[in-house]
């Protein structure tokens, strides 16, 4: 079970730190230094402990109808907690104690995208919005030679595209924009955790298809 999650994110935006226009160029509009990380806390045994921090660069572009794109090169690094590292799940082995595993820097490529449809009329408020990240190998985690604990793969966490009706501004009118938003989104995600989808015990065999995902869901979202 987890019982807490946190996420911080921070970025200096390098055309307000020089006082100049230097970073904006076409439909670049600028550029950022972006350091972030990320924590949970588990009150399980089998449940993840993921904690990561992330820093780079990320490059804004303009899209049409007052979009954005974003692309962030960064490093990368993790720390989790692997129940089938722990000792219910191997054979007696110096070192292992907890499951605990710290794996080493990678590389991470993170993108997000939003623009309104603006050539809709105005009685259809949509918009379309998407993110993806690319985060590199990052070891097994641990020093141990461990039989079944394969080195990690490039993983893929995306939702690629989200579409969503501003429903409060097609009820109430242009001052209650984006107070109630209903959304449809497409998510795939390969190599889960990094997990090798080819080779990997945990998703192989009976759990064939285990580290994949591709889903379609909808929400309702709430601003209060």
């Amino acid at each position: 079970m987890q019982l807490y999650r946190s996420f911080f994110q921070h970025f200096q935006k390098l055309n307000q730190i020089f006082n100049t226009k230097a970073f904006s160029i076409g439909p670049l509009h600028n550029v950022s230094f972006e350091i972030g990380a990320d924590g949970q806390v588990n009150n399980s045994f089998v449940a993840p402990a993921k904690r990561t921090a992330v820093a780079g660069l990320q490059f804004a572009f303009d899209l049409p109808y007052k979009g954005y794109f974003n692309v962030a090169p960064l490093y990368y690094k993790e720390w989790n907690h692997n129940a089938f590292l722990a000792p219910a799940f191997t054979a007696p082995a110096p070192g292992i104690v907890d499951g605990n595993v710290n794996f080493r820097g990678t590389w991470a490529i993170e993108t997000n995208y939003y623009m309104d449809l603006g050539f809709l009329p105005d009685y259809l408020p949509l918009s379309v919005s998407g993110r993806a990240g690319w985060y590199g190998p990052k070891g097994t985690g641990t020093s141990l030679a461990i039989p079944g604990n394969i080195p990690t793969k490039v993983e893929l966490n995306s939702e690629p595209i989200r579409l969503t009706l501003d429903a409060s501004k097609v009820f109430w009118g242009p001052k209650y924009s984006h107070f109630v938003d209903v959304w449809v989104a497409y998510r795939y995600w390969q190599n889960k955790f990094g997990l090798d989808h080819n080779n990997s015990f945990v998703c192989t065999g009976a759990n064939k298809g285990s580290c994949t995902e591709s889903s379609l869901y909808s929400g309702l979202s709430v601003k209060f």
